[in-house]
């Protein structure tokens, strides 16, 4: 499926991104066990979640004025929220976790 509209492509991109960062973040936390990488994990799901719920926001708005792409839209949606499960199992894998 083409991609067709630059917010969605924008939202995909920062969507990948966030969780590429948050996993090496998590990776690097649990080789190490150091608590400056949990610091920053939580540091850096603060700034992703505001960020993201911006996107969302734009996300939103975009499929309700652009709604003759309505497929592309939701994909999209669907696609971003999918770091919301993934965000809470690392929340839940790193307070399992004890070094």
């Amino acid at each position: 499926m083409e991609i067709r509209q630059n917010i969605n492509k924008k939202a995909l991109q920062v969507a990948t991104l966030s969780f590429l960062i948050g996993t090496f973040i998590l990776t690097i936390y649990l080789i190490s066990g150091s608590e400056s990488f949990l610091i920053a994990g939580v540091f850096y799901a603060f700034i992703a979640l505001v960020l993201n719920s911006i996107l969302f926001i734009e996300l939103i708005a975009n499929a309700i004025i652009n709604y003759q792409y309505s497929k592309e839209n939701l994909i999209t949606i669907l696609f971003f929220l999918i770091n919301i499960p993934i965000a809470l199992g690392y929340f839940f894998l790193v307070m399992n976790t004890s070094f």
